[in-house]
């Protein structure tokens, strides 16, 4: 038993390093397979704000300059056309993003002993979701409604943990339904709970900190943060920041830290990370999805011994009973 563990940690460290193999190998046809659910999701966002901050210190001028507009609800009805077509934008590249969440599954699980590059077919392993998409929405539904009712916040990592296999079991285990891949998931992980933490340590840090703030870096130093820092800053002057600030400081309850946290450079500076963090975190979907396939084939592939073994031994027991008799 020790060594079955001992081995576990070692094939952890495997899986980890083999998947960053993986993925590079794969790079240019992940990459390609999500521009449009990654940036699609970006780009879309920065610009219906970017709309509204342009509606907003123009609405005015807007007013006065024709006598159609002078009616706020023709005004409004124009900028929610104008809006509609990037929703739908937004909408689709969400829908895009969460199918390809669960069919880089099947991808790398059909893929990883391949020796050698081979074409993927996106919409094959696309398609496979979607035909189970009802489930699939309830598989989304219960995962997340399980990190937001409140008496499971408090251990949402440990769920976390025990449902970091939900999906691989959901892709690739057929006509498996949402409870029951929670239910397998929770199964494997019961017994494999340290590797399957190390190996969520070494993704999270690598996709969720390190690579972003790598990211960052870059972009501060050549310049580019700063373009979309100063964007964002002037959306976020155009909120009614400061009389909030100043209607919660009169109560006294401000402290200065707080106050600083919520200013305008603060708050724009925070969304200019998080939109740089996801553009990185999105595009190494693949590396966890990779990480967490070949952690489902190492413990699925135990079970299938466990399960050979037992029947094994029912046989051996049963040809004893037979002789005796």
């Amino acid at each position: 038993m020790t060594r079955k563990k001992s081995n576990n940690f070692i094939n952890v460290f495997k899986i980890f390093f083999s998947s960053i193999y993986l993925y590079f190998i794969y790079l240019d046809q992940t990459m390609k397979s999500l521009l449009f659910p990654v940036l699609g999701q970006v780009f879309s966002t920065i610009l219906i704000f970017t709309l509204t901050y342009f509606f907003t210190i123009n609405y005015n001028n807007l007013i006065n300059s024709c006598t159609f507009l002078k009616n706020e609800t023709n005004l409004f009805i124009i900028l929610i056309v104008i809006l509609i077509p990037l929703f739908l934008i937004l909408t689709k590249a969400i829908f895009d993003y969460l199918i390809a969440f669960s069919s880089l599954n099947i991808l790398f699980y059909t893929h990883s002993n391949k020796k050698t590059t081979k074409k993927i077919d996106f919409s094959a392993n696309n398609n496979v979701i979607k035909r189970k998409l009802f489930n699939y929405i309830i598989l989304l539904f219960l995962v997340t409604i399980l990190f937001i009712i409140p008496p499971f916040l408090f251990i949402a990592p440990i769920i976390g943990i025990f449902l970091s296999l939900s999906f691989q079991v959901f892709s690739l285990e057929g006509d498996v339904s949402a409870i029951k891949a929670i239910k397998r998931s929770i199964e494997m992980i019961k017994s494999n709970f340290v590797p399957t933490l190390i190996l969520l340590i070494l993704c999270f840090t690598l996709t969720y900190m390190f690579l972003p703030s790598l990211f960052i870096w870059s972009c501060e130093k050549i310049s580019i943060y700063y373009f979309f820092l100063n964007s964002c800053e002037k959306f976020v002057n155009i909120l009614p920041l400061n009389n909030l600030l100043t209607e919660i400081n009169n109560f006294g309850i401000l402290a200065e830290p707080i106050k600083e946290f919520l200013s305008p450079l603060s708050i724009a500076r925070q969304i200019t990370d998080g939109t740089l963090s996801f553009i990185i975190i999105g595009f190494t979907l693949p590396l966890r999805c990779c990480c967490f396939t070949q952690l489902y084939k190492l413990f699925d592939s135990e079970k299938i011994k466990e399960n050979s073994k037992e029947t094994d031994e029912i046989i051996r027991k049963s040809g004893i009973k037979k002789r005796k008799n």
